[in-house]
C-alpha cells in the first residue's frame, strides 16, 4: 500500500500552512479553515497526507468521492523536489483504485504548472481537454492496472 494516512480537523493548520507556501496561490489553491472543516465533514470528500514528524510533508484533497470518477482537487507538498509529490500521486491512485469502485480519477492542472503536469503524465494521467487556464487530465482504472502490472 502506501504511507498515506487520513487527515482530520486537527491537521487543518498544517494543510493551510502548506497551501500558503509562496507561489502556491497561483497553482494550488487554498481554503480557509471553515471550508476545510466543511470538506472534511462531507461524505463526498477525503483528505489524505504523508506525515513527517509532527507535521505534514504533503496532502491530497479528493472530492466527488462517491462518483464513478473521483476528483483529485488539490495536492500540495511542504517542500518541493523531494519526491513527496510523486509519492502522493502514486499513493492516492493506489488508495482510490484499491479501496473504491471508481472507474477513473480526474484533475485539472494550471497552465502555469508544467512540473505538475509532467508528474501526472509520468504517473499515467492523460490530458483530455484544455481551457484558457487549465489542462484537464484523467487516468482510468485500466491504465492504473497496467502501470502496476496487474
Amino acid at each position: 500500500m502506501t504511507d498515506l494516512s487520513p487527515l482530520d480537523p486537527t491537521d487543518i493548520p498544517e494543510v493551510m500552512r502548506i497551501e500558503r507556501t509562496p507561489g502556491y496561490d497561483a497553482v494550488v489553491g487554498r481554503f480557509e479553515a471553515d471550508e476545510h472543516a466543511a470538506q472534511m465533514a462531507s461524505p463526498d470528500a477525503r483528505y489524505l497526507g504523508i506525515r513527517e514528524g509532527d507535521g505534514l510533508a504533503g496532502f491530497v484533497i479528493l472530492q466527488e468521492f462517491n462518483e464513478a470518477t473521483v476528483l483529485l482537487r488539490r495536492i500540495a507538498v511542504s517542500i518541493a523536489e523531494r519526491g513527496v509529490g510523486t509519492r502522493l500521486v502514486r499513493g492516492v491512485m493506489d488508495w482510490v483504485f484499491e479501496t473504491t469502485p471508481a472507474i477513473a480519477m480526474k484533475l485539472d492542472v494550471a497552465l502555469g504548472n508544467p512540473r505538475a503536469k509532467h508528474v501526472y503524465e509520468r504517473e499515467g494521467f492523460r490530458q483530455y481537454a484544455q481551457d484558457d487556464t487549465h489542462y484537464f487530465m484523467q487516468v482510468p482504472r485500466e491504465r492504473w492496472l497496467e502501470l502496476r502490472g496487474r
